[in-house]
């Protein structure tokens, strides 16, 4: 007996439901399904197991090879024989084995690929092409979204390593000075009795905070992380209100992630739609590239509707996270039965959006951290100079 979790959109939000059962698909289940998942039961030494990794460019690689393959008419079982062959790496020669099993037998590959840690759109999408049995186009699609989501990664990576590099100097910084050099004037201070300025009593009091209770403020700062991992992956609503923090509400970094998940979101139908495949159905399977739930909320809605019969630019303008060019877009290829051009035309936008705000992330970073490294110079030469000028003046006096 296999327990299942599916998770469903109702009228009053996501909703999940617990199934026990040797074969889910013989289940009367709940209309709006957004995913199903199979909870596994621990075994003994589960807690010492550890998933395989495949790297990401050699992930790449093979789904490059074999859409080449499956491209020249080359069956699915002979272009993983041919790819078994070139491979000398065990877990990449277990990982193909697996995943020609898995086709072979009709095992759900997901499931199958589990013990793999790779990128969950090779499960979702794999799983697709069992279903709907257009593996060539699938495997295409899933080839071409593993090389754009390597280069949007790339990208990302890339903006942001230079502000990452300033904070971790800012900080490192920080404690050098206040563990290091203060301490050296603290002893000349501490043998006036004149009153220091008010910079120089703000610097000790902050050594003295650093000194003494700079591990205490790290456990609590750790503790305080735990505690909101620990909410983030048991409590659904508090994940759902986080995930809808980060798209609505905090400053440029709701730009950034927002215009990251709907260029991938465009990406996909993109694939899809070139690939022949109808909008509706494009939209559905997209849902297995969206992690957010409260973008997976309004995908649903967006289902929804057109179940219902209603528009596409009519489901997508309900959802109010579409911008006023993108729903004209979507009319436009509606209307003009070119969805496939104007899709391609809105994955364009997002994608600039998405460079134009990391851009600006980086430009306000970067001003920010010098201005704050100015700032602590000069308070610390101002408080550690200001003392020993008033003993210079004492002593001429």
């Amino acid at each position: 007996m296999k327990k299942y979790k599916v998770e469903y959109q109702s009228d009053s939000g996501i909703k999940n439901v617990l199934f026990e059962t040797n074969d889910i698909s013989k289940e009367k289940l709940p209309s709006n399904i957004i995913n199903i998942k199979e909870i596994k039961k621990l075994n003994s030494g589960s807690f010492f197991q550890t998933k395989k990794t495949i790297k990401e460019k050699v992930l790449i690689n093979i789904f490059y090879e074999l859409n080449l393959m499956l491209e020249s008419n080359i069956t699915l079982s002979d272009a993983l024989d041919i790819l078994i062959k070139n491979r000398k790496d065990k877990v990449v020669l277990e990982f193909l084995q697996t995943l020609k099993y898995s086709f072979s037998s009709s095992k759900k590959v997901s499931q199958e690929l589990s013990k793999f840690k790779i990128n969950y759109l090779v499960g979702s999408f794999l799983d697709i092409s069992q279903s709907s049995g257009n593996i060539v186009a699938n495997i295409k699609a899933l080839s071409e979204l593993l090389i754009e989501a390597h280069e949007i990664k790339k990208s990302f990576i890339k903006s942001i390593t230079y502000p990452i590099i300033l904070m971790i100097s800012f900080f490192l910084s920080l404690i050098s000075i206040f563990y290091f050099v203060i301490p050296k004037f603290k002893t000349i201070f501490e043998q006036t009795n004149a009153e220091l300025p008010l910079a120089t009593q703000m610097l000790l009091n902050v050594q003295y905070l650093f000194e003494n209770y700079l591990i205490i403020l790290l456990i609590i700062v750790i503790f305080l992380i735990s505690l909101f991992i620990f909410f983030y992956k048991k409590d659904e609503n508090f994940e759902y209100f986080i995930h809808k923090i980060a798209i609505k509400n905090i400053y440029l970094i709701k730009d950034i992630y927002l215009n990251m998940q709907l260029y991938k979101l465009f990406l996909f139908l993109d694939i899809m739609l070139k690939s022949k495949y109808e909008f509706h159905k494009s939209l559905i399977s997209s849902k297995v590239l969206i992690k957010n739930k409260y973008l997976l909320d309004k995908m649903s809605i967006i289902d929804n509707l057109l179940q219902n019969g209603k528009g596409i630019s009519f489901s997508f303008s309900k959802t109010e996270i579409f911008d006023d060019i993108t729903l004209n877009l979507i009319n436009t290829g509606e209307v003009s039965n070119s969805l496939d051009i104007t899709v391609c035309e809105i994955k364009k936008i997002y994608k600039n959006r998405f460079n134009d705000k990391i851009n600006l992330l980086t430009a306000l970073i970067e001003p920010f951290f010098l201005v704050s490294i100015m700032s602590l110079i000069l308070w610390i030469v101002l408080a550690v100079f200001m003392p020993i000028w008033d003993m210079g003046n004492i002593i001429k006096v």
